[in-house]
């Protein structure tokens, strides 16, 4: 690595690289997973290395590629194992809470420190090996136990496991992340930016990048891998779903906009919440017939599944929101797609949906047009009655016009059919959604029914039998037979 570095720099000067002790620490990190993972080491799993060394996902997502590319004595199921650390790293560990993306991304971004601010995002200092190494002590004595180490005690407690099994459970996680495909696996040997530049203070000047800091470049190489890796879980889920390339295209669009417009939208969170609600979304707009529910399923078929993607999606509700929740929250993916996702890329998706390079004209219609799969509006319509209608004989139910404090959350037709619709759900059930569908087409449909419509006359008697009230209701009698017949006196 340091040889491919100083050929990247045109010189041997790697003073600065050679001294910077986050670089040393990530290199440690490196070497002490690929002999955990030669040893199938079951008792110190990552992402311990991590906190052992001090150092953030993001730090080491920095020299991974560079280990991977420079280094031809790895054997190949060590490539593949630091290719899968690496998608876990960019899929959501790089944006969790203390990562230090965030320091490089406020000076980079500097419209987004407001937000990451608020958030309580931004990253601790380093630790010193010392203090790393106090604390370690210091918890085996009597101190609460870090993560790593509470799933030691809880292995102890098992079972005794053979060394046989071990090895059988380790490398089938090793098998099954030959299937995850990695961007560093996609990149025809690209010209990497310096380690120099990575490693370095996050306001300094790049001299090899034309007058940007290190942190614009070294934002700018993370926001590229994220691309690639949204690229092949967005072509892998849309090909299991069998979807158009038309819409795998306006998919990944969607996700590159809102990656460099809506950043926000990745903190704490975990890509492919993103790539799911984006699916939805140009789903929705593309007038597709895919639920919530069937995006599901076939994600739960990918490689990088997890439950927690779509049950558990970390919000922050501002002071004045919607729905009167403030602070930090875990929602639904549905909540969160109609909550939070829709008011965020609402301008997005009208940018990537099939309407985008439509004509003005055309635009306008299709905004007044009625509601998609909704029946349609009588040629003359009446205007609306200002006061309370009865709407029934029998009933005392009334229709009122929409109260003005009720006005700012109607919401246009063409809005309307980006949210996710009422009655549908991410699990197994079926969705009354698709009875509605149903009766819509039906009255969209247009034909006319031909002849008089049949009504069978119920008595009294029988209506009272059907609530169960048979018992208590008496025939009526006769009228012909009880009432006296009144004569008109005659007027001889």
């Amino acid at each position: 690595m340091c040889r491919a570095e100083s050929q990247i720099l045109s010189g041997n000067n790697l003073t600065s690289l050679l001294s910077n002790e986050r670089f040393h620490r990530c290199m440690i990190a490196c070497s002490a997973e690929l002999v955990l993972a030669t040893h199938k080491t079951v008792t110190m799993m990552f992402p311990a290395v991590l906190e052992k060394t001090g150092i953030t996902a993001f730090d080491l997502s920095k020299v991974i590629e560079g280990f991977v590319r420079h280094e031809d004595t790895l054997p190949r199921e060590l490539k593949r194992h630091l290719n899968s650390l690496e998608e876990r790293l960019l899929e959501s560990m790089a944006w969790e809470k203390g990562s230090s993306m965030y320091n490089s991304l406020i000076v980079a971004r500097p419209a987004l420190s407001v937000e990451i601010s608020r958030l309580g995002l931004l990253a601790e200092p380093m630790p010193s090996l010392d203090a790393i190494a106090a604390h370690h002590n210091i918890s085996l004595g009597g101190l609460p136990p870090l993560p790593f180490q509470k799933q030691e005690r809880l292995q102890d407690k098992d079972e005794v496991r053979s060394p046989k099994r071990a090895c059988t459970e380790r490398r089938n996680v090793l098998v099954d992340s030959n299937s995850l495909r990695s961007p560093v696996k996609d990149i025809i040997k690209p010209k990497l930016p310096p380690l120099q530049s990575a490693f370095a203070s996050p306001t300094r000047p790049n001299p090899a990048a034309g007058g940007e800091t290190c942190a614009e470049t070294g934002i700018g190489v993370f926001f590229s891998k994220i691309s690639k890796l949204a690229a092949i879980r967005i072509r892998s889920l849309c090909e299991r779903l069998q979807l158009p390339q038309q819409v795998l295209e306006r998919v990944y669009s969607l996700v590159q906009q809102i990656l460099s417009q809506q950043t926000g939208l990745f903190f704490n969170r975990h890509i492919d919440q993103i790539i799911l609600c984006s699916i939805y979304g140009v789903a929705k707009i593309s007038q597709l017939e895919l639920s919530f529910k069937e995006i599901i399923f076939g994600y739960r078929k990918q490689p990088q599944c997890k439950p927690q993607v779509f049950r558990s999606v970390y919000v922050h509700w501002p002071p004045r929101s919607r729905n009167g929740k403030t602070g930090e929250d875990h929602v639904d993916i549905i909540t969160f797609y109609n909550e939070v996702f829709i008011p965020a890329v609402k301008s997005l998706l009208v940018e990537v949906g099939p309407g985008a390079s439509a004509s003005p004209k055309k635009k306008e219609e299709e905004k007044v047009g009625p509601f998609p799969e909704s029946p349609r509006l009588a040629r003359f319509p009446n205007l609306p009655d200002m006061s309370p209608k009865k709407v029934s004989a029998t009933h005392n139910v009334y229709v009122s016009p929409l109260r003005s404090s009720k006005m700012d959350t109607l919401l246009s037709p063409s809005s309307k059919s980006y949210y996710a619709c009422v009655g549908e759900s991410t699990y197994a059930f079926q969705s009354p959604s698709k009875d509605l569908k149903a009766i819509n087409n039906r009255l969209n449909s247009g034909k006319k029914v031909s002849g008089r419509l049949n009504f069978d006359v119920v008595s009294d008697l029988v209506v009272a039998s059907s609530l169960g009230s048979d018992r208590d209701a008496k025939p009526a009698a006769d009228p012909a037979k009880t009432t006296p017949v009144k004569c008109e006196p005659s007027d001889s």
